[in-house]
């Protein structure tokens, strides 16, 4: 059986913007991150279930809400209150700045990869958090002309990549966000194909560590009594002029035209009067 659908990887390449786990028999209760250093790391993929039919995890999260970024449960078919504000507030029509506001609300995708990193072998699988733009230069990779008849990530036929990461430039310096160097991510596909381990044990017992990535994920979302204060919590902070506590978030107009009597914070308070 291949280890993702190609339709499925293509159909995502053409689509818009839009810890407790689960694992298979024999995986261990614990689920390791992996972040990449600058530098070069060769890495294996490893096959992961989703729904959709791709090989990497979508999992989409509100980071304005709150200190700390909440998954988005819509994006599993679960109750979201806060994704029912979102429509409501962008397809208004009695709040001209249904927009404006509901700009907050709207959820930013990340995706999961399941990798080897063939320096850490003793780690057993690790999860790789990418962007968007990370997983299309992989897609793109999986679904050009020269690689539609190999499946990449097989474990028994498929390849290792290269994995390399260096800092981004600006003016002669690394640029920075909260104090470390972004990272530019390259990644490119060995010439020869390999099989994930010459140890046919040592393969399958990686295999079955790999995480139910959806499952886990799903366990990590709020529910829906959960949103709906974590909601109320956010406009309350927004129409008092406190700070959301999200960094580079910038609600200084907001602010502004409360303490000036400006009627924005009204409208904030209207807008989300059902809560």
């Amino acid at each position: 059986m291949a280890s993702y659908n190609l339709d499925s990887i293509k159909a995502a390449l053409t689509k818009g913007d839009k810890t407790s786990s689960s694992t298979k028999s024999g995986a261990t209760n614990k689920t390791v991150y992996w972040k990449p250093t600058i530098g070069e790391h060769d890495i294996r993929f490893l096959p992961v279930q989703t729904t959709s039919g791709e090989p990497f995890q979508e999992v989409l999260y509100y980071d304005k809400l709150a200190e700390r970024r909440i998954i988005a449960p819509y994006c599993f078919g679960m109750p979201d209150p806060i994704k029912e504000q979102f429509d409501e507030l962008r397809n208004s029509k009695k709040h001209p700045d249904g927009w404006t506001i509901a700009k907050h609300l709207r959820a930013k995708e990340r995706f999961y990869a399941v990798v080897i990193v063939r320096s850490e072998e003793d780690k057993g699988p690790q999860v790789w958090e990418i962007s968007k733009d990370t997983r299309d230069a992989i897609y793109g990779i999986l679904s050009h002309k020269d690689n539609v008849d190999e499946d990449m990530f097989s474990p028994e036929v498929g390849y290792d990549f290269t994995c390399s990461v260096t800092p981004v430039i600006e003016g002669g310096k690394p640029r920075l966000y909260n104090g470390s160097p972004v990272k530019q991510i390259n990644l490119q596909a060995r010439k020869k194909p390999s099989p994930l381990s010459k140890d046919k044990a040592q393969a399958k017992k990686w295999l079955d560590a790999v995480p139910n990535l959806e499952d886990m994920f799903k366990r990590q979302s709020k529910n829906a009594e959960e949103l709906v204060e974590v909601l109320e919590n956010f406009v309350a902070k927004l129409t008092s002029g406190s700070p959301s506590g999200e960094s580079g978030t910038d609600h200084t107009e907001i602010r502004t035209g409360r303490a000036a009597n400006n009627p924005a914070a009204d409208k904030l308070d209207d807008a989300f009067a059902d809560l």
